[in-house]
């Protein structure tokens, strides 16, 4: 009998262990299903739109805050400001806009697109020194009632120097930044009305479009510029970024035209080579350096006229060469090539002449 009685209190305290079990596993379950109804999923870091309230909050990662666009570049109708003149709206093809991100609580600019450059370079606020040297070593109607293409543009201020001190016919200025176009932009607003037709685009010149509406004919210009451009450019795309560049500006000079180019020397290569990473790792490879420009500059169709020193007294970080190069007219290409030609027949003559007169 009480072997009995035990045996049943057995069951019952293993029946009320079970069931209690099963109510906590039940009262669990429905604080899970309940948690996942209430929980909000959050990144563990924040996403913010241009890293500027973090900073000023201080919370600024030592990683640095990575920029989100807010949207997509779209090309948009021309602005007011550039509507008398000509010009495009902002984002155009391969554009951006302002600093590719926040490092250690301030901007960094992978592609040069500081908008105090021109501060930094002409404190003085006169006129730019460079475009007086080339006038001086090309005559003074380099740019007179010519066509003109200034690549990396910026604000826009040697362009408008261009336009109204020399008297260009038109000129386009190009620049990656939208932002920095759009100040191009309000620059020319601010202008008193010229003659010369100005017009500014956000664009990448790695990827712009040699043909333009609206006859869809290549564009092409009498002088085309190309100052403190090739460093960022070998920073983002290596050596095939700065060949298709001297390509592409080929195609853009007119036959008889003048490429100004201004290349970064090498050592400022190694200065800013850890703005990221990346660059790092592109700068580690490159192969084609600024004092290898010329020849291969000629190797594809230019022809050298001169090397512009710069003045002794100018910035320590703006010391820098300005390189003239032409495009030579299609009777001189044919002439350079049948001289060519005969240079490198001459060898085989004089070997075919060897051979007969050792067999005699």
């Amino acid at each position: 009998m009480a072997a009995g009685t035990l045996k049943k209190k057995g069951k019952d305290s293993k029946r009320q262990v079970a069931q209690t079990a099963d109510a906590s596993a039940a009262t669990s379950s429905a604080r899970i299903q309940a948690s996942k109804r209430h929980w909000v999923e959050r990144p563990l870091e924040p996403v913010v739109a241009n890293g500027k309230g973090m900073r000023v909050l201080g919370f600024v990662p030592l990683t640095g805050l990575k920029t989100t666009p807010l949207h997509a570049p779209v090309e948009t109708a021309p602005s007011a400001a550039a509507g008398r003149r000509g010009g495009r709206g902002r984002g155009g093809r391969g554009s951006v806009e302002g600093p590719s991100m926040w490092k250690h609580g301030r901007p960094v600019y992978e592609h040069g697109n500081y908008g105090r450059y021109y501060g930094y370079r002409h404190g003085d606020g006169g006129g730019d020194r460079r475009l007086a040297a080339v006038a001086k070593q090309l005559g003074e109607d380099t740019f007179r009632d010519k066509q003109v293409l200034d690549i990396g543009c910026n604000a826009g201020l040697v362009s408008l120097e261009i336009a109204e001190a020399y008297c260009a016919r038109h000129i386009v200025g190009m620049d990656i930044d939208a932002n920095l176009v759009e100040s191009a932009k309000g620059n020319l607003a601010a202008k008193p009305q010229s003659e010369c037709e100005v017009e500014f685009r956000a664009e990448d010149i790695l990827c712009s479009p040699l043909r333009r509406p609206p006859d869809d004919r290549p564009e092409r210009f009498d002088v085309v510029l190309c100052l403190s451009v090739t460093k960022w450019v070998h920073y983002a795309h290596g050596d095939l970024g700065v060949q298709r560049l001297f390509k592409r500006c080929l195609k853009r000079v007119r036959p008889g035209g003048i490429f100004i180019l201004e290349p970064q020397e090498w050592s400022s290569y190694k200065k800013k080579r850890h703005l990221t990473p990346q660059i790092r790792e592109t700068v580690a490879g490159i192969e084609l350096r600024p004092e290898n420009f010329d020849e291969f500059l000629i190797s594809i169709g230019f022809e050298s006229l001169a090397v512009i020193e710069p003045p002794s007294d100018a910035p320590l970080n703006f010391q820098r060469s300005l390189r003239l190069f032409r495009r030579p007219l299609p009777e001189q290409d044919a002439v350079a090539e049948e001289v060519a030609v005969a240079e490198a027949e001459i060898p085989k003559k004089k070997r075919k002449n060897a051979l007969n007169d050792s067999a005699t």
